[in-house]
């Protein structure tokens, strides 16, 4: 899907221009988590296992940034590594986030890396997130969706994937997920599937359908000095 070619130009453009720029007044941050489970758009990507993860990431004055980030518990995919950049400007009341990301799996010929851009638009409490998959040729399509609220130390939010060909999900399906942060570094997620549709194809080659019991997930993380 997404190569490392790609995202290696993205993060060298922004080095070499906009980043440069604004050194003086960037900002390099680090840190480390832990969470009972992998959990990604609805679904654990660890079956319910413990991941640890990490991140590194370089945000400027201007709204560009980028970074990486790696974690275990994929149990198709072994160690995700992550890279992205992006551009994040507030106009007004709104704001508006721009990114591109490429997921690598060292070491796994099985499995296919990938990548996808993503346009996020917030206003007040609300947020709406779309994200669509750059690599339609090697690794099918979909289209997700993402509508959000905060409210407190609460975040709820209403998720959709779509369009799916078998090479990426086996099923278009739709999530809630509810989120508490208890404090800066421990959160506490719910997240259920609540609707979904097998694909003609995967049905044919006897894909399993995606787990609808629902999932608790208990986070931490802490930032790196």
């Amino acid at each position: 899907m997404k190569t490392l070619s790609k995202a290696v130009a993205v993060a060298s453009l922004l080095s070499a221009g906009v980043m440069s720029a604004n050194m003086a007044s960037a900002e390099v941050s680090a840190s480390a988590g832990i969470a009972t489970s992998y959990l990604y758009r609805g679904v654990s990507l660890s079956k319910g296992e413990a991941a640890v993860s990490g991140s590194l990431d370089y945000a400027a004055d201007s709204g560009a940034y980028a970074g990486a980030w790696s974690g275990s518990g994929d149990k198709e995919g072994g160690t995700e590594t992550d890279i992205y950049a992006g551009y994040y400007a507030e106009l007004g009341d709104i704001s508006i986030d721009a990114s591109y990301l490429s997921a690598l799996y060292p070491g796994k010929d099985d499995i296919n890396d990938w990548a996808e851009v993503t346009l996020a638009v917030g206003f007040d409490a609300f947020s709406l997130t779309m994200s669509k998959n750059t690599d339609s040729e090697e690794n099918g399509d979909y289209l997700s969706a993402e509508l959000g609220m905060a409210t407190g130390d609460f975040t709820f939010t209403l998720g959709n994937m779509s369009g799916v060909e078998t090479k990426t999900y086996g099923s278009d399906y739709t999530y809630a997920n509810i989120d508490y942060a208890f404090n800066d570094s421990i959160s506490f997620t719910y997240s259920q599937v609540v609707d979904q549709t097998q694909t003609a194809d995967a049905i044919a080659d006897e894909w399993d359908e995606i787990d609808e019991g629902g999932l608790f997930v208990v986070s931490y993380s802490m930032p790196i000095e």
